[in-house]
């Protein structure tokens, strides 16, 4: 393998895996086992654990670890590596964590925050490609994102980032499937490392996927946003896998694709 060809397959990987941001945002990901607990501004402005409960416009799955195959094509050369997600909770702070490993490039997407009865309130996000770090801050009370740059826009009630969203996602049909019913869109302002824009989730029905845990029944969701790029990610839920990505696929219109499966799902 030549190393422009290298260059050129780990430059395409890095774009697919930030804008799915599912990295599933893209692929999903196994982290260090112990939960960091959110910063005191955070916990301070959390609801106490039972009221989060009682009056709960979604259910927030419990911790639970997810390893997927990830699949890729990158101008021809080909990736077959795994992808780990961790979702950790504890009380109403949460840390979620998707992270991978393959030639000459690594990521680690890193979102942290609090639960409320509405779902996941976001702190602070973090992407890291190598050992280049982008971090984003929520501030609540001041309305505000932060971003690396030092670039700021008002915070809007309900915005995830591109982790928090899939587990928001989850939440949502915990508590009620029928939010994924056939033709629904649900939308979201989603923050990146540098600006928000809209997602909407179109629900394109119910499939049956052949994964490496075998049949599973799963809602397909498919991505649509502001600033169409050409590339198409799909998400597809399971209510057997509390709702939590079961397959995110990611096609670019030059053919390039990113294809994560989950193959190992651990509760906590």
């Amino acid at each position: 393998m030549t190393a422009s060809l290298i260059t050129q397959s780990v430059s395409l990987a890095r774009r697919a895996l930030v804008r799915h941001g599912v990295a599933l945002a893209a692929a999903l990901l196994v982290a260090p086992a112990a939960l960091l607990a959110a910063s005191g501004t955070a916990s301070a402005a959390a609801p106490a654990a039972g009221a989060a409960t009682a009056s709960s416009a979604v259910s927030v799955p419990d911790s639970s670890s997810m390893t997927y195959t990830l699949k890729a094509s990158a101008k021809g050369f080909k990736i077959n590596v795994d992808s780990h997600f961790d979702w950790q909770r504890e009380g109403d702070a949460y840390r979620l964590v998707n992270s991978g490993r393959f030639t000459l490039f690594s990521f680690n997407f890193e979102s942290s925050g609090v639960i409320t009865p509405q779902g996941l309130q976001p702190a602070r996000y973090q992407e890291t490609r190598n050992k280049r770090v982008k971090a984003v801050t929520f501030d609540p009370e001041a309305k505000k994102i932060t971003f690396s740059g030092g670039e700021s826009e008002a915070l809007q009630p309900g915005t995830q980032d591109r982790m928090s969203v899939l587990v928001q996602l989850a939440a949502m049909g915990r508590k009620n499937p029928d939010v994924f019913a056939s033709g629904k869109v649900v939308p979201f302002r989603v923050a990146g490392s540098s600006r928000t824009g809209m997602w909407r989730f179109r629900v394109a029905g119910t499939d049956t996927l052949d994964t490496p845990l075998g049949a599973v029944k799963a809602v397909h969701l498919v991505r649509e946003r502001d600033d169409d790029d050409g590339q198409k990610v799909e998400v597809w839920l399971s209510a057997d896998y509390d709702w939590m990505p079961v397959r995110v696929l990611s096609n670019e219109s030059d053919g390039d694709y990113l294809d994560q499966v989950l193959s190992k799902f651990e509760r906590k």
